[in-house]
């Protein structure tokens, strides 16, 4: 099998397959390595491993060798270039009255080559531009549409947590974030607590939906109505983490808390292991939670569809548009 080292050309970008050679890498190393724009300079985010060839893209460039100080210093008047790069397209587009915002201008290591950033919510017929700017800045010029998702990873910022956002943080790629994710973590579905810098679906979203999934394995669902030790009544409240339930019972004059395991719900994630979940039992499936898609306004955005992962069921939706019912889980072996 090939030997591989992965490395990010900018933060938080993309991991690319290069072929180490005879360099000696490590994680967190600047590199020069050879791409299709050219030399350009990378961060060494995994180090030399084996993988499959179904898992390269031939062919595979190479690390040319370890960053000097010259190399890094180039570097960084690049990043000096790229803005008055910048300065000089806002220029271009005012004269031009052209219906697009510029986000950011990057340089290739050489400086031959400038890919610029931009929003628009149209096609826009930049010709005119990019000869003008080849003209100024004596250097092959590249447009490139993005999304909005794409212009809070380039731009960067701070998240309503206080830190950065994760897509100018680590986040390498988007993964796909769908509003299921929010209820079945049990939080307020308020548009401007769950939407992320970028106006979408926040990223985090995703971190712990498989773990609430799990957990609410065997647990009713909020307004049903269940019988308990107590007397019938009606779910008001979920804790997902405790695993417990809290059910209005009208011969009651408080709502009453109880546990999985008083209610004869199925073991959670744990399989009956531990103290709060019931007795193991040979096999059980959780039941299928109908999944809400969202969305996308840009193909760039990657929130396209909700993410789907481990166990998951196709429902069809009803013919008169009514959403679906989802089937019943088998029984226990």
């Amino acid at each position: 099998m090939p030997v591989v080292v992965g490395i990010s050309l900018r933060t938080a970008g993309k991991i690319y397959f290069f072929d180490p050679g005879t360099t000696h890498t490590y994680t967190g190393q600047r590199v020069l390595v050879e791409t299709s724009r050219g030399p350009e300079l990378g961060t060494v985010k995994l180090p030399p491993h084996e993988v499959t060839d179904a898992q390269i893209v031939s062919p595979l460039k190479g690390v040319l060798r370890e960053a000097t100080t010259a190399d890094l210093t180039r570097d960084a008047q690049n990043r000096d270039h790229e803005q008055q790069a910048i300065e000089a397209c806002k220029r271009h587009v005012e004269r031009l009255n052209l219906p697009m915002r510029l986000i950011d201008a990057q340089f290739t290591f050489d400086g031959g080559h400038v890919l610029i950033h931009f929003l628009a919510e149209n096609r826009v017929d930049f010709r005119e531009l990019v000869r003008d700017l080849a003209r100024d800045l004596h250097a092959r010029i590249e447009l490139r549409q993005v999304g909005v998702r794409d212009e809070a990873k380039l731009l960067g910022g701070v998240g309503m947590c206080g830190r950065g956002l994760c897509c100018a943080s680590f986040l390498s790629n988007f993964a796909p974030v769908a509003i299921n994710m929010a209820k079945v973590q049990g939080l307020a579905l308020n548009p401007q607590k769950i939407s992320g810098a970028c106006g979408r679906l926040m990223c985090c979203l995703a971190y712990e939906y498989e773990h609430y999934r799990d957990l609410r394995v065997g647990l009713p669902k909020l307004n049903a109505t269940i019988p308990t030790p107590r007397g019938t009544g009606k779910v008001t409240k979920l804790n997902l983490i405790e695993r417990q339930v809290e059910v209005m019972i009208p011969e009651l004059s408080e709502p009453v808390w109880f546990t999985a395991e008083e209610l004869g719900a199925e073991p959670g994630p744990c399989g009956g292991a531990c103290q709060r979940c019931a007795a193991p039992v040979e096999s059980a499936e959780p039941e299928a939670i109908p999944m809400v898609e969202v969305a996308s306004s840009a193909p760039e955005d990657g929130d396209t569809a909700p993410a789907h992962r481990g166990r998951r069921r196709r429902n069809k939706p009803t013919p008169d548009g009514a959403a679906p019912t989802p089937p019943p889980a088998p029984a226990p072996a």
